[in-house]
C-alpha cells in the first residue's frame, strides 16, 4: 500500500514536472479555423513575462522554435516564449483572424499560467518582423515593447504611446530595400516616439570585440523613457544571427532589449542595463556626481541629453565623476569597458 502510494505520489509529480522545461504544440479553434502555437514553458516561473517569435513567409513554428533558440534564453529570463503558426506559412496582416488568433493565445497562456500582463512582447523575423510592426502599432497597449529581425514598418501606424523599439538587419539583405529602407523604418519611429535624431554609436557592437560586424545605433531617452535601438550586421544577409564569431546571439540580444519595459510604465527598469547580457553595469545620480556600479577600471563614460548631444565624457578610473551645473532632465550615461557597455537612464531633478 506504501509503496503504491508512493508511485501515484511520484507519478503525480512527473506529470506536473512535465508542463515545464518542453516545447509542446498547442491547438485551438479561430473563426472556426484550427490553429496551432509552440508554447515553452520554463521552470520556477511566477507571473511570468510572455514573448512572442514570430515565424517569416514561407516558415513555420518548428523553423522559428529551431533557428532562434529562444527556449534557452527563456530558461535564464524566467519567461513563456510562444511561436505561433500562421495559416499557408503567411500572415495576413490586413485580415482580422491573425490578430484574434495572437490575441487569443495572450489569453489562454494567462489562465493557465498567469502572466504578467505588463510585460508582454514581440519579435520576429522577416514576415514576422512585420507582423511585429503591425502587432505594435495595432495594440500598443498590450505589448511593451518590440523586436523585429529583417522586417519592415508597413503602412499607416498608430501609436496609441511612444514604444520602445530595436530593428536588426544586414547590409547585404538582397531585397526589402535595403539598408535605406530600414533606417526610413527607425526615422518613422524615432519620430513617433520623439526620440534624438542623432544616435550614439557603438561600432564594434559590444564595444571591444573588434571583430563584430554589428553597428548598434542607439536613440534616447525618448518620450516617456522609451528606446528605439538599430543593429546592422555588415555583409549579413537576409537571417537570424546567432553566430557570435563576428555577429550576435540575436535571440539574447533581444530579450536583453525587451526585459527592460513595462507596460504601464515605458520607462526601462532601471536595474537592467539596455545591454544587460554584457554587464552588470548600473548607474545613479545624487547631488552633482554620477555613481557607477561594476564598472571597469579606466572606463569610458558619455552622458547624453534628450537631444543626443554628449554634455559629458570622461575615463572614470573610479566609480563617481561629478556631472554638477546641469539642467534638470533626463540623461542617458553610456559606460563602456572592458566587461561590455551599458546605458542607464537618470533624471536630474
Amino acid at each position: 500500500m506504501v509503496l503504491r502510494s508512493l508511485l501515484a505520489f511520484v507519478a503525480v509529480i512527473s506529470m506536473s514536472a512535465g508542463v515545464f522545461g518542453q516545447a509542446k504544440t498547442q491547438n485551438m479553434r479561430i473563426a472556426g479555423v484550427n490553429r496551432n502555437y509552440i508554447e515553452y514553458v520554463p521552470s520556477g516561473i511566477n507571473k511570468p513575462p510572455l514573448v512572442f517569435t514570430l515565424h517569416g513567409y514561407n516558415q513555420d513554428s518548428e523553423w522559428a522554435h529551431s533557428a532562434t533558440k529562444m527556449d534557452n534564453v527563456a530558461d535564464k529570463g524566467k519567461f513563456i516564449v510562444v511561436y505561433p503558426n500562421a495559416i499557408n506559412r503567411s500572415w495576413d496582416m490586413s485580415g482580422a483572424n491573425d490578430y484574434a488568433f495572437l490575441m487569443a493565445i495572450i489569453d489562454t497562456v494567462d489562465k493557465k499560467y498567469g502572466i504578467d500582463r505588463e510585460r508582454i512582447y514581440s519579435c520576429g523575423f522577416s514576415q514576422g518582423g512585420f507582423m511585429t510592426f503591425q502587432l505594435g502599432c495595432r495594440y500598443s497597449d498590450v505589448f511593451a515593447a518590440i523586436a523585429p529581425t529583417s522586417g519592415h514598418l508597413n503602412g499607416d501606424c498608430n501609436l496609441s504611446r511612444p514604444m520602445s523599439m530595436r530593428l536588426t538587419f544586414g547590409t547585404n539583405e538582397g531585397f526589402s530595400g535595403g539598408t535605406a529602407a530600414f533606417m526610413d523604418d527607425v526615422k518613422k519611429w524615432i519620430k513617433k516616439c520623439n526620440c534624438p535624431e542623432t544616435p550614439v554609436v557603438t561600432q564594434p557592437y559590444p564595444e571591444g570585440k573588434n571583430n563584430s560586424y554589428v553597428t548598434r545605433l542607439y536613440y534616447g531617452p525618448c518620450d516617456q523613457g522609451t528606446v528605439v535601438i538599430a543593429d546592422s550586421i555588415r555583409t549579413g544577409g537576409h537571417e537570424w544571427p546567432m553566430n557570435t564569431n563576428d555577429r550576435i546571439n540575436n535571440s539574447e540580444e533581444t530579450w536583453a532589449f525587451l526585459k527592460n519595459f513595462t507596460l504601464k510604465n515605458s520607462t526601462p527598469v532601471l536595474k537592467q542595463p539596455l545591454s544587460g547580457i554584457h554587464t552588470a553595469l548600473s548607474a545613479s545620480y545624487a547631488s552633482g556626481v554620477i555613481h557607477l556600479k561594476g564598472a571597469d577600471e579606466k572606463s569610458r563614460v558619455r552622458v547624453i541629453d534628450t537631444k543626443g548631444r554628449t554634455v559629458s565624457s570622461a575615463t572614470v578610473s573610479k566609480q563617481a565623476f561629478t556631472f554638477s551645473n546641469k539642467p534638470a532632465g533626463i540623461y542617458m550615461v553610456m559606460v563602456n569597458g572592458k566587461s561590455g557597455s551599458a546605458a542607464h537612464k537618470v533624471i536630474v531633478p
